[in-house]
């Protein structure tokens, strides 16, 4: 499934939640201070991931208290939720894991982040639903994820894993992903270019002029929409692009032969 991530207000959830699957992924870092604005979602029976938001806080030279971060998710009512993690500290963040469990009864999902030892992967194989994070498409980045994704299918291929910030269309097809999370969507508003689903499952890209245009031959009349509404259509059918693409990959997995996976040699 794809959830919507990075939603910091009210409009981006609400253009990710018009039509069902109703999934949007939120930080921590970010909604700490709005809690009922989470309880509402979660009372309409949105799917909610909640996201730390370690990498942000330590980009913004700030600490997540996982003390705080407990008491947030215990008072939201959120079934969803990612472990504290340490960035490039696979031993602190599997034990910031077992601290929420132990002192908080709570069950978190634990991050993997590319680029650590592959033995400390298989320290998660007891957790039912695990996370990859630093996906952050590089050229190693594909050679590294069939390595992980090839133990993966090896040895825990019952488990249900996450992609944390999954936007390269190449790696969210070629892994049998549970579930998978983006910001790409917001596309437009923030880099004035978006990618569409166009032509047999194929994503294109539009430059803002031609997504207006796009609008334009949906009946839409851009010069009478201000900003706030055209950035609500932009986000809105942006996301109807990845919930048709996350239900076609779904359908697509189910049949999928994965053996060039676990036919991978180790990393060097």
């Amino acid at each position: 499934m794809n959830y919507f991530a990075a939603v910091v207000n009210e409009d981006e959830i609400r253009a990710s939640t018009v039509i069902p699957p109703y999934n949007i992924l939120a930080s921590f870092h970010y909604f700490k201070k709005k809690q009922e604005l989470i309880k509402d979602c979660v009372l309409k029976g949105y799917n909610v991931f909640i996201d730390s938001g370690a990498f942000s806080a330590e980009n913004s030279g700030k600490s997540i208290d996982i003390n705080e971060y407990c008491r947030f998710l215990i008072e939201t009512g959120v079934k969803i939720y990612a472990g504290l993690d340490v960035i490039g500290d696979a031993r602190k963040t599997l034990a910031n894991t077992e601290f929420m469990i132990k002192e908080y009864g709570l069950d978190p999902i634990p991050t993997f982040h590319l680029g650590s030892d592959p033995s400390d992967l298989k320290k998660l194989f007891d957790y039912p639903y695990i996370a990859l994070g630093g996906l952050v498409f590089s050229s190693g980045t594909m050679r590294y994820c069939d390595e992980v994704w090839s133990i993966i299918l090896r040895d825990r291929p019952d488990m249900r894993v996450h992609g944390f910030g999954m936007t390269n269309i190449d790696l969210m097809s070629r892994y049998p992903w549970y579930s998978v999370d983006s910001s790409s969507f917001k596309g437009c508003k923030r880099f004035g270019r978006q990618q569409i689903l166009w032509n047999e499952f194929e994503f294109k890209t539009f430059s803002e002029e031609e997504y207006l245009a796009l609008l334009e031959q949906q009946g839409y009349n851009v010069e009478g929409l201000t900003n706030k509404e055209k950035w609500f259509l932009y986000d809105f059918f942006s996301v109807q692009s990845y919930k048709v693409y996350g239900a076609h990959l779904k359908e697509v997995n189910k049949i999928k032969n994965f053996d060039y996976l676990t036919a991978q040699q180790k990393l060097l």
